[in-house]
């Protein structure tokens, strides 16, 4: 469960970079790091999402399979 809520967490904050992209390249304004930088920031929380999603189910598997062996 708490793998689950952690990678919402990392969807959330890709989406919220990309937005941030966005409005640096509409506006022409920086905040704080180029689109581009922000754009990667977004990929890089996105496959740490992807990573925890895929670890979460590789998890609950090693669970099952000790619960049915004790």
């Amino acid at each position: 469960m708490f793998h689950k809520i952690m990678a919402d967490g990392f969807f959330i904050f890709s989406f919220i970079a990309v937005l941030a992209a966005i409005y640096g390249w509409a506006m022409t304004e920086d905040l704080w790091l180029a689109s581009t930088q922000w754009v990667l920031v977004a990929i890089f929380l996105m496959l740490v999402a992807i990573y925890i999603r895929l670890s979460a189910t590789d998890d609950e598997k090693i669970l099952r399979e000790r619960r049915k062996g004790k």
